[in-house]
């Protein structure tokens, strides 16, 4: 399962990936004013709301064509997590791995390779010692 840091997600587009509810208000009881269907464009998030009174989960803030703000409560499986990606958001771990590498020496990286040179070379040489003798 992807995860992002929510601070990753201003600016991007979110896309329903089921029917996502659209409220005035970022409350739980606010009344719905529209609900936009699968696969449509929910809106480009701006900001977002932690839980909090009156809000059990996230609620993300966009603004409309007029420059009101709407929102839509967060839960699992309600956006499109892949087209995230496609906006370049990258997940936690995306960012972890790219930390890493960003943190190795030049020393680190070549000694990397040649590790990993080997061990592939010793995996071809095993395979074909194997299909010779069969």
């Amino acid at each position: 399962m992807a995860n992002y840091n929510v601070d990753d997600i201003i600016d991007k587009t979110l896309i329903a990936k089921q029917p996502v509810k659209l409220y005035r208000f970022a409350n739980d009881g606010a009344p719905v004013i529209f609900t936009v269907n699968p696969g449509q464009q929910v809106g480009k998030v701006y900001s977002y709301l932690l839980p909090g009174p009156n809000r059990t989960n996230i609620y993300w803030a966009f603004f409309d064509d007029t420059n009101r703000p709407y929102y839509a409560e967060h839960a699992p499986g309600k956006f499109d997590i892949k087209a995230l990606g496609e906006q370049g958001a990258l997940t936690l771990q995306e960012q972890q791995a790219a930390a890493v590498e960003a943190s190795m020496t030049s020393g680190d990286k070549i000694f990397r390779l040649i590790k990993n040179t080997l061990l592939i070379g010793a995996g071809v040489y095993l395979l074909d010692t194997i299909i010779k003798k069969q």
